[in-house]
């Protein structure tokens, strides 16, 4: 059995698009569907239960954020297969069997996503390399402005630059959005430390590290609307953005490590909080 886990916040229409693309898939295989409503304002969580009553809702009183919700559904999961998946996709015919073929035909391959696109047509560059603290210390801190070209090097081989995301391949990193994963390699599942950003990176490392391997799949195809959740609150999520990095630096590359990197990221936090405010102050206009 494939479990699906959708973690929904405040994304009521995109997620009623996401579940009727999985009903009308339910013929074919044999599904369970559990959406985690993180405590939505929209009304997400009734439309779920008038209008999809075939499947399990889970609605904490408060938002669990990405990880506490994912971790909430994949612990009540019963499959053989866990599907992490946004509310914001909607995965097209044949997707769902082509995933599971790929897993049953590679059994050495322990977690695997796929080309994911746009609403309006093209390809969303997914996947990556996990990030080296070098990555980290370029990507977010003036060092990188610095080094710009050492970083846009580094930038454009961490994301497989030469890879048009059309061809099937081992990969490091796959996207949250879309993580079809083995249940025994969900060891842990993800670090609730790392509220929202980063979790995939962790998980994927840890699964590497432990001698699994990470697939992209480019026979099977999700349309993705992209940050559907997080446009409703961009101050919030970028303040949580960079606990999660100092979090996920410390973690994997040491304390002093993340704090030479929270002390460089100030002037980057604070750049940002102007641009966001200004950008409040103009859509009060």
């Amino acid at each position: 059995m494939l479990s699906i886990v959708i973690v929904n916040y405040n994304t009521r229409e995109p997620l009623r698009r996401c579940l009727e693309s999985i009903r009308q898939q339910r013929g074919e295989l044999a599904l369970e569907v559990i959406v985690v409503d993180n405590a939505s304002k929209d009304g997400s969580a009734a439309m779920v239960r008038a209008e999809f009553p075939e499947f399990t809702l889970i609605a904490p009183p408060e938002n669990t954020w990405f990880t506490g919700g994912n971790n909430l559904g994949a612990t009540q999961a019963t499959g053989e297969f866990v599907f992490i998946l946004n509310p914001d996709t909607v995965i097209t015919p044949g997707a769902l069997p082509t995933l599971l073929a790929y897993l049953d035909a590679h059994p050495q391959v322990s977690a695997v996503t796929c080309r994911m696109e746009y609403p309006e047509g093209g390809v969303q560059n997914t996947c990556s390399r996990v990030p080296s603290y070098l990555d980290l210390l370029l990507g977010y801190t003036f060092v990188g402005v610095v080094l710009a070209p050492l970083r846009d090097r580094l930038r454009r081989a961490m994301w497989y630059d030469d890879w048009a995301r059309d061809t099937t391949r081992p990969v490091a990193v796959i996207p949250g959005s879309c993580m079809l994963i083995r249940r025994e390699w969900l060891f842990g599942l993800f670090d609730p430390a790392l509220k929202l950003y980063f979790p995939e990176d962790d998980l994927c490392r840890r699964i590497l590290q432990a001698g699994g391997a990470i697939h992209f799949v480019a026979e099977a195809l999700i349309l993705h609307e992209e940050h559907a959740s997080v446009k409703q609150a961009q101050r919030l999520a970028s303040r949580i953005y960079f606990d999660d990095l100092i979090t996920f630096t410390r973690k994997h590359y040491g304390s002093l490590a993340a704090a030479v990197l929270r002390a460089l990221i100030v002037p980057t936090r604070a750049a940002m909080d102007w641009v966001q405010r200004r950008r409040g102050e103009k859509d009060r206009f």
